[in-house]
């Protein structure tokens, strides 16, 4: 937020330093030209009532918009700070996180739209859970039937092993998400 604050300080003061060449360049040129001392004089009375005049509206207008431009920026840079530090925690594992924005925030789209990630990423998991409930019942029934010479060995070890291979990599996608 500081960074934008100072950006647009340091254009406002650009435009406001360009402006001022602009409007007294022509009175200088006057009085370091072959001018008469009438022109000349006329000149100097012009460029002290500029100076007078100008220079303070233009350290009011750069005030203003400075101040204006930090409460633009903290609409902006603030819910983006917020972005950040929690799509750190999701991407550490906590889905119990929750996109909150303050009222006169900007990019509350955004935000909604990333609640709405974060509750599919629940679900995702929560299927997963599931699914690996479910595994691990089948293989605990194969293994019941296995001894219970109700299946031939070799082939419900071949299928244990493919189930317990499916219910590892759930449980690695599982425990990133849950804490």
């Amino acid at each position: 937020q500081t960074k934008y604050a100072l950006l647009t300080i340091i254009l406002l003061l650009t435009y406001s330093l360009l402006f001022a060449f602009i409007l007294f360049t022509p009175y200088i040129f006057k009085l370091e030209t072959g001018a008469t001392l009438e022109e000349k004089t006329a000149a100097a009375r012009v460029l002290l009532e500029l100076h007078k005049s100008v220079w303070p509206a233009l350290g009011l207008v750069v005030a203003i918009l400075s101040i204006v431009s930090i409460f633009v920026t903290h609409r902006i840079a603030g819910p983006v700070y917020r972005f950040k530090r929690d799509l750190t925690e999701v991407c550490s594992g906590n889905l119990d996180i929750s996109f909150k924005l303050r009222r006169r925030d900007d990019l509350k789209d955004l935000a909604e739209s990333l609640n709405k990630v974060i509750a599919e990423l629940r679900t995702c998991v929560h299927t997963l859970q599931e699914d690996q409930t479910r595994g691990a019942a089948c293989i605990a029934e194969l293994e019941s039937l296995i001894r219970g010479n109700k299946i031939d060995s070799e082939v419900g070890k071949n299928i244990i092993e493919k189930l317990q291979k499916s219910s590892e990599q759930a449980a690695q996608v599982i425990e990133k998400y849950t804490r």
